[in-house]
């Protein structure tokens, strides 16, 4: 029957299975190749089913047992499909460094690069930002000024940037001594040669044709005037100057720094030039002090006593010593030109306010009009000092008194703003040029200008100003003993006194 063969067929194929064709096994193929379960060719060093799919062809080791075991567990870890460190190091050899190529449109104006950065000029330029930025003035607001307007100024005129890297180099010149950390200190050539620099673009600037920009040349006249400040305390600036203390006053040179001055007075005419623009820009802060006004006439006669009432805080010898003799200073400066206006002699080196006789001569009555005019510059400073000297601490407690309050003060009275207050008179007498001038009168005004040093002289905590005037005051006061003038030498001992502390 039909049913009975089906399942005797059936019965049959169950005992029976089918039967697949046979072959014979390989054991040496490759990895890959008994990892996907398909007959290797054992071609070596590639079979060709590694070579068509692009895989890794590793045949186990012909070895014993162990190999073959070691083989399968290295059949076993994932295979790496990067390249391996030491293909790295062989392909790094044969590949050639190519810049990188960038697709960007050229400038209108072609740009020279030069061959290397000049190390110096970064030098000067950390040590202006880190540093000299930072101690231009002890007032915080005037502070960030320094340290980002004038940058940013540097940044788009040339002449900015060379007077910022000499103002640097001045003051690691003038610091290094009392900070021995600096690894390097600039060429004084370098610096002079950014100074001049500085000083010409300046120049080139206000005689430019197109409207000027008056917050550059603002920002230029008061590196300038830093800078000349700071000179004052560089040794050897000018080798063409005498160095010796020449007891004479004719001769043809003079160890004194006088320049200096017409500088400032240039530069700080800028200010009145433009003032209604400079009320305006970011240097705005730097353009005004609370304290430089008459506001001590209104205790005038408090601040005149022989009764000093000093504040507390006071520290410093010289603010001391100050306090207690500038009165007195004053008024025999005053007295040293009422005596030579008397007498209106000026002729022969060996004169004497003592025994000075009457000559009439217009020239000498000029002189004496610029000398009284510098003692009055030298009493409105006077008054300021001993205004703010005179004022009350804000924290008359405190554990640990300074003088930074009174520092802060002073600054604010702009003591060193009194070269442009001078006459040109007054400075021509004191150029060495000026070889006509008899002794004595030079002298007078030597030792104005010594007592105009020492309102400087107390500004210690501010780098460029404090101590920069001690060389110049030793110089005069050398000069003056040249003369033999007893109240001359009193009155410049008085102020030699006031630096020795």
């Amino acid at each position: 029957m039909p049913g009975e063969d089906t399942s005797r067929k059936a019965a049959k194929s169950h005992l029976h299975p089918k039967q697949r064709i046979s072959h014979t096994k390989s054991r040496n193929g490759c990895y890959k190749c008994k990892q996907r379960r398909v007959k290797c060719d054992e071609v070596r060093p590639i079979c060709n089913a590694c070579s068509v799919r692009g895989d890794d062809c590793v045949y186990p080791s012909p070895g014993g047992a162990r190999e073959r075991e070691r083989d399968e567990r290295r059949r076993q870890r994932p295979v790496s499909r990067g390249p391996s460190s030491e293909s790295i190091r062989t392909d790094t050899q044969r590949v050639p460094f190519r810049p990188l190529s960038f697709k960007f449109s050229a400038p209108e104006e072609r740009q020279i690069i030069g061959p290397s950065l000049n190390m110096g000029d970064l030098n000067l330029l950390q040590h202006f930002i880190l540093h000299t930025s930072k101690k231009m003035t002890l007032h915080k607001i005037k502070t960030e000024v320094w340290e980002r307007v004038f940058l940013d100024l540097a940044t788009t005129n040339d002449f900015l940037m060379h007077l910022v890297l000499a103002l640097a180099g001045a003051d690691i010149l003038i610091t290094e001594k009392s900070n021995p950390s600096l690894s390097w200190s600039p060429s004084l050539h370098s610096i002079m040669e950014h100074h001049q620099q500085g000083l010409a673009g300046l120049q080139e600037a206000l005689c430019a044709t197109v409207e000027p920009d008056a917050e550059a040349l603002l920002a230029g006249s008061m590196l300038v005037v830093g800078f000349a400040f700071a000179s004052l305390e560089i040794k050897d600036l000018d080798p063409s100057m005498g160095t010796s203390q020449d007891s004479s006053l004719r001769g043809s040179s003079t160890p004194l720094q006088i320049q200096w001055l017409h500088l400032v007075r240039g530069v700080t005419s800028i200010m009145g030039q433009f003032w209604s623009t400079l009320r305006r820009c970011r240097l705005r802060s730097l353009l005004f002090f609370n304290n430089a006004n008459d506001d001590w006439k209104l205790c005038e006669t408090e601040i005149h006593s022989d009764v000093v009432q000093l504040n507390p805080n006071i520290k410093s010898k010289r603010l001391r010593k100050f306090a207690l003799g500038a009165n007195h200073a004053l008024l025999d400066l005053r007295d040293i030109c009422t005596a030579l206006h008397d007498s209106e002699n000026f002729e022969g080196s060996e004169t004497s306010l003592s025994n000075a006789t009457p000559r009439s001569d217009h020239s000498g009555q000029t002189s004496l009009s610029a000398c009284e005019q510098a003692i009055d510059v030298v009493e409105s400073l006077y008054m300021r000092i001993l205004y703010v000297l005179h004022m009350k601490p804000l924290n008359p407690h405190s554990p640990s008194p300074t003088d930074l309050e009174i520092q802060f003060d002073l600054e604010d009275a702009a003591l060193s703003a009194w070269p442009h207050d001078l006459s040109e008179e007054f400075i021509s007498i004191l150029d060495s040029r000026h070889g006509h001038v008899d002794p004595l009168l030079l002298g007078v005004c030597l030792t104005i200008l010594a007592h105009l040093y020492s309102t400087i002289a107390i500004l210690e905590d501010v780098w460029y100003l404090g101590k920069t005037c001690d060389g110049e005051i030793y110089k005069i006061n050398a000069l003056i003993h040249g003369l033999g003038d007893e109240r001359l030498i009193r009155l410049i001992e008085w102020i030699v006194d006031l630096i020795e502390g």
